[in-house]
């Protein structure tokens, strides 16, 4: 077929530079970080709020599951980002 070569050496296709797993392992490290910290932050707020309703004159209180949940589904793919990058 005119304009088609076969591929001589299909290792090169599945290679990825060290320049390239540098960058997985900081893009991973750091969104390992902000994860943490939105779970954090859900929980000091379901914290605070329901330690503040629990108190002599009761109260309601705010869950923030919102930034939890978001906080730990975030953090498995930073986890995997940082597993590729290793691999």
């Amino acid at each position: 077929m005119p304009g088609y070569e076969t591929p001589t050496d299909q290792a090169h296709y599945n290679t990825v530079s060290a320049e390239q797993r540098r960058l997985w392992e900081s893009r991973g490290k750091r969104q390992i970080g902000f994860d943490v910290a939105w779970f954090a932050l859900g929980l000091i707020v379901t914290i605070a709020t329901y330690s503040a309703a629990s108190g002599a004159g009761g109260g309601i209180y705010i869950v923030a599951w919102g930034p939890m949940l978001y906080g730990v589904i975030s953090l498995v793919r930073g986890i995997m980002l940082l597993n590729k990058s290793r691999a």
